[in-house]
């Protein structure tokens, strides 16, 4: 009889310590504590594009758990994207996002359902699908220009010997680009001649200093870079949502959270891009990392892939004995 009347009484303590737990508690005990965070599946093409610390907080702001594969294999992107449930969140370079649009594997977003499309500027939104629907959402952009160890033209450093490395983005769509381009202006044995590295997205923000010509964002670290015609190009990562995800209502609630103001000024300068939201205006950041900035830049003549080829890789190994 003790022994019942006791555990009613552990029973009835318990039941009140719950209860004030989950009054107490902003979002209720069982969100907090019993509650596993959702699984969200991200795919990433390259790391800068979400940063470890990012998806801490993120992920801690959200009470989600993040997922998250780097690749830029192509058949492994299309077989993550098609598969049923697929990734969640695509963060990808714009013209990925083309070609998989072109296979109806992306979502569209009305503009009823999120309030993204409002945040971009508009100098990066297609003025008549942005209207009715978007099926990426750009977050990053990148104009792209050579500095040489001489402060010459890519002409002078490739006359001169003692220049012996080029390094360029180690992004096959514009390496093929770029070879191609070289190939047509009677430049490509020049090119050949020169030890050729390839830097990923996270190491053009260093400050290490490399001799010969350097790939590099142009802005507030780069602003005297050589930027002529059928050299320089600009380019644009973003958001996108498979349609085979289960999730796309938590997918947009995560992109919204991505693009805070707040969230995007603090990392910016951490990064080589520059912002395409009208939002990001903090007085501290440099005019150059601005989505308005793209309006006093020079575009005629620069590079712009249209979409992802497929085959890139294989070319520029086969035709420009360029393996990646």
């Amino acid at each position: 009889m003790r022994r019942s009347s006791l555990l009613w009484i552990l029973f009835f303590v318990l039941c009140i310590g719950v209860g004030f737990l989950h009054g107490f508690l902003p979002q209720g005990i069982s969100r907090d504590y019993i509650l596993r965070p959702t699984k969200v599946r991200i795919l990433i093409t390259d790391e800068t594009l979400f940063p470890k610390h990012l998806q801490n907080q993120l992920e801690n702001e959200l009470r989600v758990k993040f997922e998250v594969t780097v690749t830029r294999d192509w058949n492994s992107i299309l077989a993550k994207t098609v598969a049923s449930p697929s990734q969640d969140i695509l963060l990808l370079p714009s013209y990925w996002a083309v070609t998989l649009k072109q296979q109806n594997l992306l979502y569209k977003i009305s503009n009823n359902e999120s309030e993204l499309p409002q945040r971009i500027a508009p100098d990066f939104l297609d003025p008549e699908t942005s209207k009715r629907s978007l099926y990426f959402f750009p977050f990053y952009w990148m104009k792209t220009g050579f500095k040489t160890t001489s402060g010459g033209s890519f002409e002078d450093f490739l006359k001169n010997k003692k220049d012996g490395t080029l390094f360029l983005l180690a992004d096959e769509d514009l390496l093929l680009k770029h070879f191609r381009v070289w190939q047509d202006n009677g430049l490509l044995a020049a090119v050949q001649q020169k030890k050729i590295l390839t830097l990923p997205l996270d190491q053009l923000a260093s400050k290490e200093p490399r001799e010969g010509a350097v790939e590099l964002p142009l802005n507030e670290n780069n602003p005297t870079l050589t930027v002529q015609d059928d050299l320089s190009a600009l380019l644009i990562w973003g958001a996108s949502i498979p349609e085979s995800s289960d999730k796309k209502d938590l997918a947009l609630d995560i992109l919204t959270a991505f693009s805070t103001p707040s969230l995007q000024e603090g990392n910016l300068l951490k990064t080589p891009f520059n912002s395409t939201l009208l939002t990001v205006t903090d007085l501290s950041l440099p005019p150059q990392r601005r989505a308005t900035h793209i309006r006093d830049l020079k575009l005629k003549g620069t590079l712009l892939i249209d979409a992802k080829n497929i085959e890139a890789r294989k070319t520029l190994k086969e035709e420009f004995n360029l393996p990646l």
